[in-house]
């Protein structure tokens, strides 16, 4: 039977003008859309209608009230669209027999025998003395099992809470994390305190609570949205990496999101770091900062663990003779870390960082140390190993990472083995992850971060490296910082090393001349439709054919947006329809208004987030080789290893043939094909630019507006982050590893 699925919802009591009871005859569930038909006996009548709306836990022969408008569809004819619908526990004996037989492993004798044993007490058996169903006889523990799992699915306090969910217009599979969390109090703490949700449940945001506390007539000036609002403004600011915000903006922010006058917003900053949730700082400059109170515990932890590295006192190792074809930045950054705990080594493409990383370690192996490489993501750690030829790891799986909690194995109450960590793209370090990594390391470490400070920093919160060198900076800091600056011979023939640090000085790019053998090119093309041809033309034939690159697997386009004809979407559709059209396929129904999605056999995927169960995390790039159990599953081959998605689990994979320029952090590729339009401009910047040109090894193209090109080089202006690891760091080093002057201020 085929119904009208969008039917217009009524959206207050007002809109409602009856109110009807019946017994449901059947029942048709729509789980996309959340749209359940019924086929009702009204009570009173013998004719069947049709009630259309949302609905969790619904049965055949359901009695059930609800409230609603009656509409005439101009093809399905006459249907009750129901804004609130309430499950009624049936009291007749016949009613309660009529939901028992519906239960696996009952049946209408069993059912039958359960009321004639319980009568009308036997719902309520059923919920407060299961086990006194044992007494009838064909009901043995398993069949009570059974019972069970289907009551508490359909009709226990987790149904309430789905129920509840659904009539807020809201999805009902996000009531098994809020009923984990608050357990039979759920549905009261959805009524009355939905902004504690955000705070207390995994995957429900402020936006999410604030549509709850509006259905169920919350003020728009109640305290608890105010805060909530509050913390919600500083959880978006990491999305921009930062730490936290100053004070006269957190509540610029938060007034406007929430439409309420700044004193308002004030006044629930004061009341949140008097409840210690936040902390008003006062930064060095004179402004205020705001952190929530987690940030500032994990700087604070950082700040001690890395002063603990650098100060503690520890044998120096013999470095004996070097060869001679090392620099003096080198030799600098050997000697640095055979005597202190911690150093920074940064430095462009071509300037040796790799040599000076096999010369440590091979120092580190010969007076007997354990050593440890790892790095941010999977791809970079496979880079540090083909550098190093040595085994190498992402910083998760270093510490162990426990799929089913999240939870390190290694921890500050359980360290690692001493001996030499090595982390290389430390510039991707953000400050959940540092500080993750640093309190699993002790006084009998020794830690060297790697990294192109000039490159973008974290995708995360935090700039981990930038306030470690700045704090290292100050005089009489003890970490030695080695900035290598030399390129070498093997790279000065490179026109990618020498662009990239043209770009990283402010020059204008010198592509080369001739196109056979180049490997750095620029091709004008001022609007977006124009770069959007040139781009795939340059990345599936000119470059595949002119290099002998696979263009699916060698060719990587990095864009400095999603959206647009020159941003990753575009690129990724129509690169799926040159590569993989006609192949086996796995469609997925688009979701809150967002348009379908499909993955192909061939087709290049990334993962964006970390899924810690299955071993792949936020930046693995894969190939789908395979479509499994009549499509219900898809395999990508990431990297040799055969991982398995469900249609759930799709959700962290996206087409990956062109990627924003961020997520191409710590990769590199054989060619990289760059668009860079004004369009971006809110984007470019210098080091956006390097970041993506020194992605290449054998060949860049940027293609684009000169004019653009000419802004992000010349915008050496890094995008500004509230942090305050610097600070804490140099505190932390100035007072020998005392704690931090961190005082909690009146934000007035």
């Amino acid at each position: 039977m085929s119904v009208d699925l969008d039917p217009a919802r009524p959206q207050s009591d007002d809109d409602v003008d009856v109110r009807l009871e019946g017994t449901v005859s059947s029942v048709r569930h729509f789980p996309d859309s959340r749209f359940t038909i019924l086929r009702v006996y009204e009570t009173g009548s013998a004719e069947l209608s049709t009630w259309v709306g949302k609905s969790a836990g619904v049965e055949e022969g359901a009695s059930v009230s609800a409230a609603g408008v009656w509409k005439v569809h101009h093809t399905y004819g006459r249907q009750f669209h129901f804004l609130r619908l309430v499950i009624k526990q049936p009291t007749t004996p016949e009613g309660i027999r009529r939901r028992l037989e519906k239960y696996p492993g009952l049946g209408p004798d069993r059912a039958e025998a359960i009321v004639a044993r319980f009568g009308a007490d036997a719902l309520e058996i059923l919920d407060r003395q299961p086990r006194r169903l044992l007494e009838v006889k064909g009901v043995g523990e398993k069949t009570l099992e059974r019972v069970l799992a289907h009551h508490e699915t359909r009709h226990g306090p987790l149904a309430e809470v789905e129920n509840l969910l659904v009539e807020l217009d809201l999805p009902s599979y996000r009531a098994e994390a809020i009923f984990k969390r608050f357990g039979e109090d759920a549905v009261n703490v959805v009524r009355e305190h939905p902004y504690r949700l955000p705070r207390e449940v995994k995957g429900i945001g402020f936006l999410t609570a604030d549509r709850i506390a509006r259905a169920l007539g919350v003020s728009l000036e109640s305290e608890e949205r105010i805060d909530a609002g509050i913390l919600y403004a500083l959880e978006r600011a990491q999305s921009d990496g930062h730490c936290g915000l100053p004070l006269d903006r957190l509540v610029h922010t938060t007034a406007r999101l929430l439409e309420l006058p700044g004193p308002r917003i004030r006044e629930g900053v004061e009341r949140l770091i008097a409840a210690g949730d936040l902390l008003g700082e006062r930064a060095p400059e004179g402004a205020i900062l705001c952190f929530p109170i987690e940030f500032v515990v994990a700087e604070q932890a950082v700040a001690r663990a890395l002063a603990t590295l650098a100060i503690a006192r520890r044998d120096p190792w013999s470095v004996g003779e070097l060869p001679e074809h090392l620099s003096d930045g080198q030799r600098r950054a050997i000697a640095a870390i055979a005597g202190a705990g911690l150093v920074v080594l940064t430095g462009g493409p071509g300037t040796g960082k790799s040599t000076v990383t096999r010369q440590i370690i091979e120092l580190a192996l010969a007076h007997d140390s354990d050593v440890y490489l790892a790095a941010p993501t999977g791809r970079a750690a496979k880079r540090l190993a083909e550098a190093t030829g040595l085994q190498a790891t992402t910083i998760h799986r270093l510490l162990e990472i426990q799929g089913d909690s999240g939870a390190f194995v290694h921890h500050a109450n359980n360290p690692l083995a001493p001996g030499l960590v090595v982390i290389d793209e430390a510039s991707m370090l953000d400050l959940p992850l540092a500080d993750a990594l640093f309190s699993a390391l002790t006084a009998a470490h020794r830690l060297m971060l790697v990294g192109d400070v000039d490159q973008l920093p974290s995708v995360g919160p935090g700039n981990v490296l930038r306030d470690v060198i700045q704090a290292a900076s100050r005089p009489d800091s003890p970490i030695p910082v080695v900035r290598l600056d030399q390129i070498f011979r093997q790279a000065e023939g490179s026109s990618i090393v020498i662009n990239a640090h043209r770009i990283l000085h402010g020059e204008a790019l010198v592509p080369d001349a001739a196109p056979a053998g180049g490997q750095f090119f620029v091709v004008h093309a001022r609007d977006a439709e124009r770069a959007h041809e040139v781009v795939l033309k340059v990345a599936t034939e000119r470059a595949p054919k002119a290099y002998g690159l696979d263009p699916r697997g060698d060719v990587q386009i990095l864009c400095p947006m999603h959206k647009g004809r020159a941003g990753t979407h575009a690129f990724n559709s129509a690169l799926q329809e040159l590569h993989t059209a006609g192949a086996q396929e796995l469609a997925l129904p688009g979701v809150g208004g967002a348009p379908a999605r499909v993955f192909r056999i061939g087709d290049r995927v990334m993962q964006i987030r970390n899924d810690h169960d299955r071993g792949v995390f936020n930046g693995d790039i894969g190939v789908v080789s395979a479509i499994v159990d009549d499509g219900e599953r898809l395999v990508v081959d990431v990297d040799g290893v055969p991982v398995e998605y469900d249609h759930k689990q799709l959700a962290a994979l996206q087409l990956a043939y062109a990627i924003s320029i961020h997520k191409s952090q710590g990769s590199e590729f054989p060619a990289v094909v760059i668009p860079i339009l004004a369009e971006h401009h809110v984007m470019l910047r210098r080091n956006l630019l390097y970041t993506a040109v020194t992605r290449a090894r054998r060949l860049c193209v940027i293609v684009g507006d000169p004019r653009a090109i000419a802004q992000a080089i010349r915008r050496g202006d890094a995008a500004l982050r509230f942090t305050g690891l610097r600070d804490r760091l140099a505190a932390a080093l100035a007072e020998g590893l005392g704690e931090p002057d961190l005082v909690a201020i009146d934000a007035t």
